[in-house]
C-alpha cells in the first residue's frame, strides 16, 4: 500500500464529523473529483478512482447526508481497476449540488458552470479543513517520504485552484502551482509545507511516520557527509605524506638531509617512520611537540630543499 493510500485511509477512518463537515468533505470530493456530462436525457454525474474506499465513502456521504441514489460501479481494466460513483438523474444532481454550495437560490443544473469553493457552504476553519481533506481524497497524492518530499492537488478547472490557493493560505501554507497535461497542480516541496498538510488532513499517524523517516534520512545524509569529509581529508593526507616522503628520500639519497638544522632531520625521521600520520600526531612526537603549523612548516622546507636537486 502506498503512502498516499495510507493518508486517505487516515481521512476516511475520521469520526465525530458534524453533518455541515461531512457535507464539505463530499463537496471536497466532488470538486475535485467529480464530472458533469450530458445527454439527450439530462445531466450525468460521474466520479472514478482507483481506492475502494474512497468510493464507497462517496456512496454513503451521497446516501446519508444528501438522500441521493448513486450507482457504485467496477471497472477491471487491463492495468487497473478503477471504481464509479455515478447519478444519471439530472434531478438528483441537481439537488446534490444545491446541497454543496455549488448552486444556489433558484438556479438548475443547467445555469452551473464551474466547479468553485461556496464560502457559504464552507465557512468555518473546521469545514475548510475537510473540504481540503476531501479534496485530497479525490485528486490528491503525496511521495513516499523515502524516496522525496512532494505533495499536491490536481484539478482541471481553474477558478477551483485559484480558490484553493486561497483556501491554503489562509492556514499560512504558501502553494506552488504549475500546470501539467492541461491540468492545475497545487504542490508542495518544503517539509514543513507537507507536514502542515498532513496536520489538516488529520493523518497524524501518517505524519508520525512522515517525520520519523525525515529524521533517519537526515541522520544518515549527516553520516554520509562526515565519512564522506572524512574520506577526503584522509586522501589528502595520504597524498601530502607521499609527496614529503618522497622529498626526504630524495634528500637523503642525495646525502643532503644530515646537512640540514636538527629540527629538520627530526621531523623528516618522523615522518619516514610514520608515513600515516597526521600533522598533530607528529608534532606531538617532537622533543618539544610542535603544533600543526609548526609541523607543516618544516616539511614544506623539506619539500623545497629536494625541489632545489630535481
Amino acid at each position: 500500500m502506498s503512502f498516499s493510500s495510507d493518508v486517505k485511509n487516515e481521512i476516511i477512518n475520521q469520526s465525530g464529523m458534524t453533518k455541515k463537515q461531512r457535507i464539505a468533505l463530499l463537496s471536497g470530493m466532488l470538486c475535485f473529483g467529480a464530472r458533469i456530462s450530458t445527454s439527450p436525457g439530462g445531466y450525468h454525474l460521474k466520479f472514478s478512482t482507483e481506492n475502494p474506499r474512497v468510493a464507497r465513502t462517496l456512496y454513503s456521504l451521497m446516501k446519508s447526508d444528501c438522500a441521493i441514489k448513486a450507482n457504485l460501479r467496477v471497472f477491471k481494466g487491463a492495468k487497473s481497476i478503477l471504481y464509479y460513483v455515478t447519478i444519471d438523474d439530472t434531478l438528483e444532481v441537481n439537488d446534490l449540488f444545491h446541497t454543496i454550495g455549488q448552486l444556489s437560490g433558484g438556479e438548475d443544473i443547467s445555469r452551473f458552470l464551474n466547479f468553485h469553493i461556496s464560502k457559504k457552504y464552507i465557512s468555518d476553519s473546521a469545514e475548510k479543513k475537510f473540504f481540503i481533506r476531501g479534496a485530497f481524497l479525490a485528486a490528491g497524492s503525496v511521495i513516499n517520504p523515502r524516496k522525496n518530499c512532494h505533495l499536491e492537488f490536481v484539478t482541471s478547472h481553474y477558478r477551483l485552484s485559484k480558490d484553493m490557493e486561497d483556501l491554503l493560505a489562509e492556514f499560512d501554507l504558501s502553494v506552488k502551482t504549475a500546470v501539467r497535461k492541461s491540468n492545475y497542480v497545487l504542490y508542495f516541496k518544503n517539509n514543513s509545507d507537507v507536514a502542515d498538510v498532513l496536520t489538516i488532513l488529520g493523518a497524524y499517524n501518517s505524519l508520525m511516520e512522515y517525520h520519523n523517516i525525515k529524521i533517519m534520512k537526515d541522520v544518515r545524509n549527516s553520516i554520509n557527509r562526515k565519512i564522506n569529509c572524512d574520506t577526503a581529508n584522509m586522501t589528502k593526507t595520504i597524498d601530502a605524506s607521499f609527496k614529503q616522503v618522497e622529498a626526504i628520500e630524495r634528500l637523503e639519497a642525495l646525502g643532503v638531509l644530515s646537512n640540514l638544522s636538527e629540527s629538520l632531520q627530526e621531523v623528516a625521521r618522523l615522518r619516514i617512520q610514520y608515513k600515516e600520520l597526521g600533522l598533530k600526531e607528529l608534532g606531538e612526537m617532537l622533543n618539544p611537540p610542535l603544533g600543526k603549523s609548526g609541523v607543516n612548516h618544516r616539511l614544506r622546507k623539506l619539500i623545497q630543499e629536494a625541489e632545489k636537486y630535481k
